[in-house]
């Protein structure tokens, strides 16, 4: 019961038929609380100080109570705001992952394709090395033999070329058709050491340098131009008493570096056949 309203067992009399009334107070429905007016033969005693200190302590709680709420609320708000913040950045994140990861992932293939064709490669090389070996040790036996073979037959080994110096006399042109015949043709002279080789041989011979086709134009047989030169003093001169010396030997009583000289084709000399094998 609340302080200062008392009850008695038969029922409430009054002499207003609307001793009972509905009141909305603060937007809550009470009965009986201001329209009912208590009467003294009832023996009911009300107190409307008591009233108003009830109510006015329940009012205080339930604002107390909505402050609180509502301060939950705007907690509650602001940590659903910071979860959805944090919510973006994570699923900003986690694209920003995902594209990280399709991009290693098409390098990863790109890398893998790489490895796989340079893998390929490898083998194809393996292979050509394996041809290459095989065939390197075929082409040595048969030089080995050739170079037995062309010893043999009275040939000798400079540098990278084989030398054949003849036994008997021909004109260059002969001398010329004998190297061809032998799977050669006669010498062209490219460096000072190769010149000193055959200058020591101590032969007058031919050797493979005219200018029969252009005079004064001097060309190896392989139709390459001169460069390199080995001519003695005052030649080539053309003084044969014919007017023509198209051809050019090596004479073996110069100095190796300058024994040069040109003569009559038609003159018979030894000659040097070259073989490069």
């Amino acid at each position: 019961m609340s302080e200062g309203v008392y009850e008695i067992q038969d029922r409430f009399e009054d002499d207003e038929p609307d001793a009972m009334k509905n009141t909305d107070i603060d937007g809550q429905l009470y009965s009986n609380v201001i329209a009912f007016k208590p009467s003294p033969r009832d023996g009911v005693v009300a107190s409307d100080d008591g009233v108003s200190k009830s109510f006015l302590a329940y009012k205080t709680n339930s604002s107390a109570e909505i402050e609180q709420l509502q301060t939950s609320y705007n907690n509650l708000t602001k940590e659903r705001d910071q979860l959805q913040t944090s919510y973006n950045t994570l699923t900003k994140e986690k694209d920003q992952l995902q594209t990280s990861y399709n991009t290693l992932t098409k390098e990863r293939d790109q890398l893998q394709t790489s490895y796989n064709t340079m893998t390929k490669e490898r083998d194809q090389l393996q292979t050509s090395y394996n041809n290459l070996t095989k065939e390197r040790a075929n082409l040595q036996t048969e030089r080995d033999f050739l170079s037995r073979w062309l010893t043999n037959l009275g040939w000798q080994k400079f540098e990278s070329s084989w030398y054949f110096l003849s036994t008997e006399s021909k004109t260059w042109k002969e001398s010329r058709e004998d190297c061809l015949k032998r799977g050669a043709d006669l010498v062209i002279i490219n460096s000072d050491m190769e010149q000193t080789f055959l200058f020591n041989l101590k032969k007058r011979v031919w050797i493979g340098l005219t200018d029969s086709v252009n005079e004064g134009t001097w060309k190896w047989v392989d139709d390459t131009p001169l460069t390199t030169r080995y001519w003695n003093d005052k030649q080539p001169d053309s003084e044969d008493p014919s007017g023509e010396e198209d051809c050019v030997e090596i004479h073996k009583d110069w100095i190796p570096l300058t024994a040069w000289n040109d003569m009559s084709c038609d003159k018979k000399l030894n000659w040097i056949c070259e073989k490069v094998v």
